[in-house]
């Protein structure tokens, strides 16, 4: 290695990091006899030529024949992760644009090929399926094909068997081999489940409705104990659940079937399948609303399993289904007091999300539950609002403000324990805000809280909310006038109407005016009969969210539905085909409040209402919200 090192004039290359000076030297770490020295310059390898991907630097030609010579020698420590490096260069130099691959790339490559394909012959197993992984999907050239081919006519580890199988999947997609298409097709009537599991995934690759066709196999296989061999796969991995997810991802495009492989998986002995599977169902209910009925005996007949991880996903995905799980409140009632927690790293238990699914029903079953928590040391729930993308399968309590805010017709109960904790001052003043004058025994507390700088804006709100008996708190923040929840505050309660009104309309000067304080603006209603010229401008504005407020402002301040209609129409048109944002729900919303309604918004709230799968912006929990407020507009325009 240290001939052919000093032959390249690394300086003169790039990684990650930039210069390529370091490489030689971490290469020939990576070689050190201590396996924990060469697995750190490993892990520096491969963060330095690797990171995340997203190109091919032009230090990685260089270093991939000695790359290919730590892959080969025995003596070296974590070869199959060598293998596994050398698997996502190769990789990502066929996925990105070939402007991003070095051109040294592929001359490289191709002169290393010969002892990259001779890796699927290591005596090591692991470095086999590695070699599966990098063979199939890094290098693609025929005799790859030859060389898996010829591999698996004597591979006897199953699990080896498996990742060939799996790699015979991918090659089809850039070889088309028919021959090999009918060998994987020949798979699926195999003795071994796993093999038909494998093949499965395999031919999913080019054809995503064989695993509709095979969910039976699927579910047994899964179920089988030699499913246990999949954490050892190169292709799959990870833990005993891993098989779960992956498997189960195959099915996404078909409800009927995703949801029998929910059920069917959620009887296996091990619990993290059973945790697995529940994972799978909170995939499948969030994509798709028409699966409750087949999934709710499924959940709430885990609301009895042993491990206690299952219980609290049965009793959060019954809180995500909100009024849909309504028939079962009974037996959320019963878990109220399971103090079990959800796994070793959270203090949430599951006794928290039936409380949380019990105030999504509004059932005073969750009453007891909210009491004891807002009044004890361990609260159950989120302090700060959290959002996660549709892609982030999240499933974690809400703020306790969140759960508190549909509550409102309890408040005599709730107010009084929330009100007392300082520490949850923020939560307070949003739920302050949504119950307003039901909530003015908590005034007290938000003045308290409006004393931090950082809680002035929120407090603001929740005094305004409250209205005229709010009035004298207002006035205690006019110092704070030019912000606009004081303005707006001054102006709701009394406390100084016509300077909160000069204040707040004053902001709609600016050039861009925030869509926040748009929306404090249409509240004053005909008062900003001023600013009407301002919100039209808005109207054409190049962001969505200033262009919604602006036209509902305007229907507030004027009465005339016309402009606002047009604009909020055509920004909450992507719905009709499942594109959401949240400007566009707020579109939705207002169309809805001003209830004036054409075919065209007839035709959106239709798509809407036919559409099976749930429309959202966020992932988790508020998938769920999200949707069922799409719905509702939706509903209301159309009755």
């Amino acid at each position: 290695m240290g001939a052919t090192t000093n032959r390249i004039v690394w300086s003169g290359l790039t990684h990650n990091y930039g210069d390529a000076s370091d490489i030689p030297g971490l290469l020939r770490a990576c070689a050190d006899p201590d396996a924990d020295t060469a697995y750190d310059a490993l892990a520096d390898v491969s963060n330095k030529l690797y990171h995340q991907g997203g190109w091919v630097c032009s230090a990685v030609p260089a270093a991939l024949p000695l790359l290919a010579d730590l892959a080969s020698d025995r003596a070296v420590h974590h070869r199959h992760e060598v293998v596994g490096l050398i698997g996502r260069l190769a990789r990502e130099a066929v996925t990105v644009s070939g402007k991003f691959v070095d051109r040294e790339w592929l001359p490289a490559l191709d002169a290393t090929r010969p002892r990259l394909l001779a890796l699927l012959d290591d005596p090591d197993a692991l470095v086999r399926r590695e070699a599966t992984l990098l063979v199939a999907d890094g290098i693609r050239h025929p005799d790859s094909v030859t060389a898996l081919r010829r591999r698996w006519a004597v591979e006897v580890d199953r699990v080896t068997r498996a990742d060939l199988v799996l790699a015979f999947g991918t090659v089809f997609t850039w070889t088309s081999d028919e021959a090999l298409r009918a060998d994987l097709i020949a798979l699926l009537a195999d003795d071994d489940l796993q093999l038909r599991l494998a093949a499965v995934h395999a031919l999913a690759e080019s054809d995503p409705t064989v695993a509709t066709r095979q969910v039976g196999t699927l579910v047994r296989a899964v179920l089988d104990p030699d499913a246990a061999l999949w954490p050892d796969s190169a292709w799959i991995g990870g833990t005993p659940a891993t098989i779960v997810h992956a498997t189960g991802a195959l099915l996404a495009a078909d409800p009927v079937a995703a949801t029998v492989f929910a059920v069917g998986t959620a009887r296996d002995d091990n619990p993290q399948r059973r945790v697995a599977a529940l994972g799978h169902a909170q995939q499948v209910l969030s994509q798709w609303r028409t699966t409750t009925d087949g999934l709710l005996p499924l959940l709430t007949g885990s609301l009895g399993d042993d491990a206690p991880e299952v219980r609290y996903r049965a009793a959060a995905l019954l809180a995500c289904l909100g009024l849909d799980a309504a028939g079962h409140a009974d037996r959320l009632v019963a878990r109220t007091t399971d103090s079990a927690l959800r796994d070793s790293r959270s203090r949430t238990t599951v006794g928290d999300a039936a409380v949380w699914a019990l105030a999504r029903q509004s059932h005073p079953g969750c009453l007891p539950g909210l009491v004891e928590r807002l009044s004890g040391g361990r609260l159950g729930f989120d302090t700060t609002l959290v959002h996660f993308g549709r892609d982030m399968p999240h499933l974690r309590q809400p703020a306790i403000c969140e759960v508190l805010i549909p509550l409102r017709h309890h408040a005599d109960v709730l107010l009084g324990s929330l009100a007392a904790r300082r520490d949850l001052a923020s939560n307070l003043c949003r739920v302050v805000e949504a119950w307003g004058p039901d909530a003015v025994s908590a005034l007290p507390a938000v003045v308290d809280a409006a004393a931090d700088a950082k809680l002035r804006a929120v407090a603001a709100k929740a005094m305004g909310a409250v209205g005229p008996a709010a009035a004298d708190a207002a006035r205690t923040l006019l110092p704070d006038v030019d912000m606009p929840t004081v303005a707006w505050a001054l102006w709701r309660t009394g406390g100084d109407p016509d300077l909160g009104l000069t204040a707040l309309t004053h902001h709609l000067t600016r050039p861009e005016p925030r869509h926040t304080v748009i929306a404090l603006v249409a509240d004053l209603g005909p008062d900003a009969a001023a600013c009407t010229d301002a919100l039209r401008t808005s109207t054409r504005s190049a962001d969505a969210w200033t262009r919604v407020e602006a036209a509902h402002a305007l229907w507030r301040i004027t009465g005339d539905p016309v402009e606002a209609v047009a604009v909020l129409t055509e920004l909450s048109q992507p719905l009709a085909q499942g594109d959401c944002l949240p400007a566009r729900i707020a579109a939705l919303s207002h169309l809805a409040d001003i209830g004036v309604v054409d075919d065209r918004i007839r035709s959106v709230a239709q798509a809407i209402i036919d559409n099976p799968r749930r429309i959202a912006y966020s992932g988790g929990w508020r998938t769920f919200t999200e949707d069922e407020r799409i719905r509702t507009a939706a509903s209301a325009l159309l009755n």
